[in-house]
């Protein structure tokens, strides 16, 4: 069903949501891991996948493609963290050892957006995206 419709229900815009999320994750990680030598292909390459998945979920309505957006978003978390795990070490033990602590703070934003993207799709899985008449 296509959901491009007058009747879209809070599904919909939660979708949207986290496309919008996730844009900002990508700009903020484009920005920040060059500068810092941390660019990882599979980070960008899941966010990227995981935006035009989300394109196609605003376009078609699938339970599907929100299952799809939800596992590229969780790799890009994923790969984030296991690239990110020497400076959190650093960080917490207060040496300069494995990583950059003073990145952290930058590691987390960023996180943090990519969770609230991936939590806003998970909830939208559970909605109508689509009002039902």
């Amino acid at each position: 069903m296509i959901a491009i419709q007058k009747n879209k229900a809070v599904g919909f815009y939660l979708i949207v949501l986290a496309g919008v999320l996730a844009i900002a994750s990508l700009v903020r990680y484009v920005i920040w891991a060059p500068a810092h030598n941390a660019m990882n292909s599979i980070i960008l390459l899941a966010l990227i996948a995981g935006l035009a998945v989300n394109i196609l979920l605003i376009i078609f309505d699938n339970d599907f493609l929100v299952i799809l957006v939800t596992t590229l978003y969780s790799i890009a978390l994923f790969q984030l963290f296991v690239d990110s795990i020497g400076s959190f070490v650093d960080a917490y033990q207060g040496i300069v050892m494995f990583g950059d602590p003073t990145q952290v703070g930058n590691i987390a934003s960023i996180s943090v957006l990519i969770v609230t993207s991936i939590l806003t799709s998970i909830i939208a899985g559970f909605m109508n995206r689509v009002k039902r008449v």
